[in-house]
């Protein structure tokens, strides 16, 4: 755990005299929304997005809901080629404590932006400390169509098609420029056959043309689980910090 956090540490100070290559406003960050952008990191550069959340779940008649919270939630994403882009994200528990999860994965951007719009395949595989590195039957993969139409200047919309542990996912979320201070107003929806449709909104604050902090609500109406799913409700404050190296 203390190399990791070295390790951030050094990325971010490495970050400070970065200069930017973004070339929108709105897909600069994945996290800590649902549905994940078509863009790619330029090639030979990187990028960091971490946070965490607070959160209180309610089961059945519960008086009183039970809390608790997970920080990081982490994601490194690496321009491998001009259209290839690696990934890889962590999540831990409680205080820092122990891994939970822990993700693989690599994004192709199939369509690039063109007239605003943009197409990629994004393929991740997850696993956790009980799971091990197995490529077998209980290590879920989750893979995704990724699409967003965006002017660049004032909004932008994107989707997701995600295929995830052997269920079909739908997610589609909206973004808008608020003044001049680099504040951006975001909205989102994601539908489960399990979980149902679960709701994410809230504000992203842009520091500079490299870094960015996310403020959002998350209200999920269902939990997975066939014993919970049908009276239970959760929900959720996040907040994350994205940052562009090179």
């Amino acid at each position: 755990m203390k190399n990791l956090l070295t390790l951030v540490f050094v990325l971010l100070s490495l970050s400070a005299s970065a200069q930017s290559e973004v070339t929108g406003y709105s897909d600069f960050a994945e996290r800590p929304m649902e549905t994940v952008s078509s863009s790619i990191i330029p090639q030979g550069s990187g990028q960091i997005e971490a946070g965490g959340y607070a959160q209180w779940l309610t089961i059945g008649d519960a008086p009183v809901p039970d809390f608790s919270y997970a920080v990081p939630i982490g994601l490194i994403r690496y321009g491998w080629k001009e259209r290839v882009e690696l990934r890889a994200g962590a999540q831990w528990a409680q205080s820092l404590g122990a891994p939970q999860q822990a993700r693989f994965g690599v994004k192709w951007n199939a369509l690039p932006q063109k007239k605003g719009l943009g197409i990629s395949l994004n393929a991740e595989f997850e696993t956790s400390p009980s799971q091990g590195l197995s490529v077998g039957k209980a290590a879920p993969m989750d893979l995704r169509i990724c699409a967003d139409w965006n002017s660049y200047e004032r909004w932008s919309a994107r989707s997701n098609v995600r295929l995830y542990a052997g269920r079909l996912r739908f997610s589609a979320a909206a973004m808008c420029r608020a003044g001049r201070q680099g504040w951006l107003l975001m909205a989102e929806t994601e539908w489960d056959a399990i979980q149902g449709w679960n709701f994410h909104a809230g504000a992203f604050l842009a520091i500079n043309d490299n870094s960015r902090f996310d403020f959002t609500y998350y209200r999920q109406s269902q939990m997975e689980g066939i014993d919970t799913a049908l009276n239970s409700s959760l929900y959720q404050l996040r907040f994350g910090y994205s940052r562009r190296i090179f």
